[in-house]
């Protein structure tokens, strides 16, 4: 009989503990939810990320056919995401149960198989001085060399 966790049980003094077996290749997944989450973990493919937590959110604004979002913090920080099938993972940030979104980096992983899964192409992280823009100051700069608005 195979113990799953026999090599995470304690062994007698003296007797030498089995490696762990090894991983594959870890996959590139979007995101992931959890029931219990107080912080948003983004993850940009340049191996930079930012934390911050879900009370400082105000509003999530996307395109209905879920190829992006944006994110409005209250400490003027506005995170566009862009990507495809995205609709998951802006009900779980929503939801506030979203433990992390991030970038797909081809270096780290192979092109995801399943083309109905989310895949995030991009995730752009602005710094606003004031607050975020509204109709009358204008655009995120980011925004404005896209010319498109989710607003």
């Amino acid at each position: 009989m195979n113990d799953p966790l026999a090599q995470y049980r304690k062994k007698p003094i003296g007797t030498v503990a089995e490696p762990p077996p090894p991983k594959g290749p870890e996959e590139y997944v979007a995101f992931d939810a959890k029931d219990k989450v107080d912080r948003l973990s983004i993850r940009k493919a340049d191996l930079q990320a930012r934390t911050p937590a879900y009370g400082y959110l105000l509003d999530v604004a996307h395109d209905e056919p879920g190829t992006s979002f944006m994110l409005y913090y209250s400490f003027m920080m506005i995170v566009l995401v862009e990507g495809r099938n995205l609709r998951p993972v802006i009900m779980a940030i929503q939801m506030g149960t979203a433990e992390f979104i991030q970038e797909y980096d081809p270096v780290r992983w192979a092109k995801p198989k399943d083309e109905k899964a989310p895949f995030i192409e991009s995730i752009q992280i602005t710094m606003e001085q004031g607050g975020p823009p509204t109709p009358q100051s204008g655009k995120p700069e980011n925004e404005k060399a896209k010319g498109r608005s989710l607003h």
